[in-house]
């Protein structure tokens, strides 16, 4: 499959991927309603309590959803004297905010947001509370003179850049989008939801410049994009098109299978190396590993064939993973003379293709590697999956049990012990039965297993 631009549409969500000129995903992005994810969605909201030790004001969004804004961001309604969020806000106030950040990146607690809504089109950036015009250093004076006299007006209302692509549309086109986004930004004040993307427009609005085709993966969703693209982003209207395969398209680009690959506890590696991504709090650490790659090679060309493995690996998934901040990558130790150097330049080459800034350093004495990449959104990990809880193994948990049981079959209630446990922990102590028998012998009772969730420990009657 030649490269080309996925859009698949769902229920409450789509999803869109990107596919490079060897038919490969390389990147995903979703486009959810606003009552799923209401990221850059604008609100009138009610500021509802001020927490003055903290300097961060608490507002109801629409009745269902609460908003966080801090000390600097509310420095934007009132300018730089303020020295704490009572200068700025009151309780009672009605604010026009915008959500800047994913819910399930904060675990449902309050969205943070920012007074000054600010809204991308694909050829115009609008932001609420300036006025003020100005333009892409890539177009020329000839076009720079004719949008100044179409977007003026509405540069007095909401402040105006003009984006390079521009250029490749009719200032009409541009005006129209401009207009579009300003109008959403000075819409009368009401209450809850003012403005939010449909997720095809969201969908539209992510395609790269180029001339790539945009296939659909229905016909439904095609007519509204061949709408969207002829009245408001015309640079779209030829690359749109549909899908014709005879597989679900993302089945068949591979999308799916890098999707499993992604979430998966390791990452394999063509020398028979992997890698391992583990997000933290502070950081995504990601280890690289020896594996088998060493069957049938030196030592020192499986090391360094494994980490020039890691690297593309690594560029690759924090691109189609959508992974940002700071990323410490734990290469396999080098100690042949001017191995770090070729990782080094593997690094760099591998992320020429990324379309968000990324910085990394060199790496250290100790193998490691630091990478910055500007965080867009939630990471894919972040969407799709949930950190799971330490568990107790069963050794552990069968001797918790134990001394649970000791202590309630010690009381005056009479009966037997019941010991309700996983599997794994009934059958860790059924394999041992001193330990039950001891039991028994301690409480004057007999001890009954149970395979049964939740686990405990109860007295029953006989």
């Amino acid at each position: 499959m030649t490269a080309c631009t996925l859009i698949e549409a769902g229920i409450g969500e789509w999803r869109s991927a990107v596919i490079d000129e060897d038919g490969l995903p390389v990147a995903l992005d979703f486009h959810a309603e606003a009552a799923l994810t209401p990221l850059h969605a604008i609100f009138d909201a009610r500021v509802t309590r001020l927490d003055t030790a903290s300097d961060i004001a608490f507002l109801d969004l629409d009745g269902k959803r609460s908003g966080i804004l801090n000390l600097r961001r509310a420095k934007l309604i009132v300018g730089g004297g303020a020295q704490s969020i009572s200068d700025c806000v009151a309780e009672g106030e009605r604010l026009r905010v915008q959500v800047v950040a994913e819910p399930s990146l904060l675990d449902d607690k309050a969205l943070p947001v920012t007074p000054r809504p600010r809204l991308t089109g694909r050829y115009v950036v609008a932001e609420a509370g300036a006025s003020r015009l100005n333009f892409s250093k890539d177009l020329g004076p000839k076009a720079v003179k004719e949008l100044t006299e179409l977007l003026a007006p509405i540069a007095d209302e909401v402040a105006l850049v003009v984006r390079s692509r521009a250029g490749s549309v009719t200032p009409e086109a541009v005006a129209d989008e401009a207009r579009w986004l300003a109008e959403a930004l000075t819409a009368p004040q009401t209450e809850g939801l003012v403005f939010s993307l449909a997720p095809i427009e969201q969908a539209l609005l992510a395609v790269d410049d180029g001339d790539t085709p945009v296939l659909l993966t229905d016909i439904d969703a095609l007519h509204a994009a061949q709408g969207l693209a002829r009245n408001r982003w015309p640079d779209l209207f030829r690359r749109v098109a549909l899908y014709e395969g005879d597989h679900p398209a993302f089945e068949a680009t591979g999308v799916e299978e890098a999707i499993d690959e992604a979430l998966a506890d390791r990452i394999e590696l063509p020398s028979g190396g992997w890698i391992g991504i583990h997000p933290t709090p502070a950081m995504t650490a990601i280890d690289v590993n020896m594996g088998a790659a060493l069957q049938g090679r030196r030592a020192v060309d499986a090391k360094l064939q494994v980490n020039l493995e890691a690297a593309q690996a690594v560029a690759f998934h924090l691109r189609f993973q959508d992974i940002g901040g700071l990323v410490v990558v734990d290469f396999i130790d080098m100690g042949a003379k001017g191995h770090a150097a070729e990782l080094m330049a593997a690094m760099d080459d591998a992320f020429k293709a990324d379309t968000v800034p990324v910085q990394h350093t060199g790496i250290s004495t100790f193998g490691l590697v630091e990478i910055a990449r500007k965080r867009t959104g939630l990471s894919l990990r972040d969407r799709l999956s949930v950190a799971r809880k330490p568990a107790m193994r069963a050794q552990g948990a069968a001797l918790k049990l134990l001394r649970e049981a000791r202590r309630t079959g010690m009381g005056n209630t009479p009966g037997l012990i019941e010991i309700r446990a996983e599997a794994s922990v009934t059958g860790w102590l059924e394999a041992r039965p001193a330990l039950t028998e001891a039991l028994s012998a301690a409480t004057a009772r007999q001890v009954k297993l149970t395979t049964a969730t939740p686990g405990g420990v109860a007295i029953v009657k006989e």
